[in-house]
């Protein structure tokens, strides 16, 4: 009887044991899509598209893998691994596409359908659950079906792990932190998570209840919440297996008081500079009646960063010789949002190593793009960029305007009480930039040889307006002075005349 124990129990650590090394993450080359062991590689991929790695758009961690179609048809890459017929398996897979032709990730060696789409430009979540068919499942990656040339995937946090294991191994808990609200949301972030296999997902608690469950993110905004409110805030995290952990630290979060519903002024955005994939951008000018605490950036109508408490921005990740729309809203601490700024359309430069833009016509050499000296990029708008002095014997600058129009009749020439209320007010001169305004933006010298001339004009009018006042004033000062003589006068032949009664 003791000999049959023992059988049981060997028996049982082999089964056991087995399924237990099965659990492992399957997806175990090191590549820019892997887990827990990232790497600059696309180990393990392949196929007709071109694969690539990427450290400018990654989902987490440093890299991702690009797929791109290198001409019009049909391109795939793919990733195969062992299986055991009729075992289940759950792949999980970040990845963004915004091709529009239809790219998606197709299966075999799978019972299920054959393809599941690939449908927004954002970083999702895609998760199938398949069942082998035999020793072999394959993923296959398709930028287009078919694709046009340059139609581009990105993947990133690659997971395949045996369903039917006995991966029971809860991750560790994971360390949560605020670190913004407003009257209605509440900023999370968490970190420190571990797990065997790999930490595939998050939940949220509001208060004990299930608030958002999330892929593989490390921050989350609770939206929807009352003003001068206090919430309690945990946060649990998950493997493939769906073995929860204990909850976080609790953080306790009061919601800010409600009144300000003023939004801030819209501010003034510009760009500074820009490359192949990357446009640098600035702004200015936005107010509020509390104050301006951070800002929500868009391209192409599409937020890509919030809460921004800079005033300079670098948009990276960009396709070479594309045009991109850029706008910025204002926030207050109550998270009212301004209008949008003004739109800021920016292409980036031609890839390098295209055919040369330089032409020749007699001694003269021309250039289509823009030259940057002493820099490596120049600011939308602008054909040159020198980072350094400029020395040279004469420079002509264009003018469309010129501010004659301050001597024509209708000019509305304001007065002195109203520029020394300005200037006490701003510390400037009405229509003279700021000194804050020209070392964040430049001046162009064009221009500001048309607003001082403008400034001359408007003190010559003024000299003359005081020149007229200082000939009435002399005018009148002779007038007084012949009617005193005259006063004189009469008083000296009535004193002669009172004397001679006498």
């Amino acid at each position: 009887m003791k000999h049959l124990h023992l059988f049981y129990a060997v028996t049982l650590f082999v089964i056991f044991g087995i399924t237990d090394l099965s659990s492992q993450e399957l997806h175990t080359h090191s590549n820019a899509a892997s887990i827990n062991n990232e790497a600059d590689s696309t180990a393990g991929w392949g196929g007709s598209a071109t694969e690539s790695t990427t450290s400018t758009d990654a989902f987490a961690g440093t890299y991702s893998i690009k797929f791109e179609a290198p001409s019009n048809g049909w391109y795939y890459s793919g990733y195969s691994f062992n299986s055991t017929q009729d075992e289940q398996y759950t792949i999980q897979i970040y990845a963004k596409s915004d091709s529009p032709e239809d790219p998606g990730i197709y299966w075999s060696g799978v019972v299920e359908n054959q393809s599941t789409p690939i449908t927004s430009n954002n970083w999702t979540l895609y998760t199938k659950t398949v069942t082998a068919t035999g020793g072999t499942i394959n993923i296959n990656i398709y930028p287009g079906t078919p694709a046009t040339s340059g139609n581009t995937v990105y993947i990133d946090n690659v997971s395949i792990v045996p369903l039917g294991s006995m991966d029971t191994q809860a991750p560790t808990a994971p360390t949560l932190s605020s670190t913004a609200h407003s009257q209605t949301t509440v900023d999370l972030s968490w970190s420190g998570a571990t797990d065997d296999t790999a930490v595939t997902q998050y939940k949220v608690y509001k208060d004990g209840v299930e608030e958002a469950a999330l892929g593989n993110v490390s921050s989350y905004q609770v939206t929807g919440l009352t003003a001068d409110t206090s919430y309690n805030f945990t946060v649990t995290a998950l493997d493939a297996a769906d073995n929860e952990s204990v909850a976080s630290n609790s953080v306790s979060v009061t919601t800010d008081l409600a009144g300000d519903t003023q939004s801030p002024t819209a501010p003034t955005l510009s760009s500074t500079g820009h490359t192949e994939t990357t446009v640098d951008l600035s702004w200015s000018g936005a107010t509020d009646n509390v104050g301006v605490t951070g800002y929500n950036l868009y391209q192409d109508g599409t937020a890509i960063a919030n809460n921004i408490t800079a005033t300079t921005y670098q948009v990276t990740g960009l396709t070479a010789s594309t045009s991109y729309d850029f706008k910025i809203r204002a926030l207050d601490a109550a998270s009212n949002e301004s209008v949008d700024s003004n739109i800021v359309t920016v292409t980036t430069n031609t890839a390098s190593g295209g055919s040369s833009v330089w032409s020749e016509s007699g001694s003269t050499a021309s250039y289509t793009g823009e030259v940057a000296i002493g820099t490596s990029s120049v600011p939308s708008g602008y054909k040159l960029a020198v980072d350094g002095h400029i020395r040279t014997r004469e420079i002509r600058v264009d003018q469309d305007t010129w501010p004659d129009y301050v001597f024509k009749e209708d000019y509305d020439l304001p007065s002195l009480e109203e520029i020394q209320e300005h200037i006490e007010k701003n510390g400037h001169l009405p229509n003279i930039p700021s000194a804050k305004e020209v070392e964040a933006n430049g001046m162009d010298v064009g221009e500001m040889n048309k607003l001082l001339l403008e400034k001359i004009e408007e003190h010559t009018l003024y000299i003359l307006e005081q020149q007229k006042e200082i000939v009435e004033l002399k005018t009148q000062n002779a007038e007084f002075k012949k009617l005193l003589n005259t006063l004189l006068n009469q008083q000296d032949k009535v004193s002669k005349l009172t004397k001679e009664q006498n």
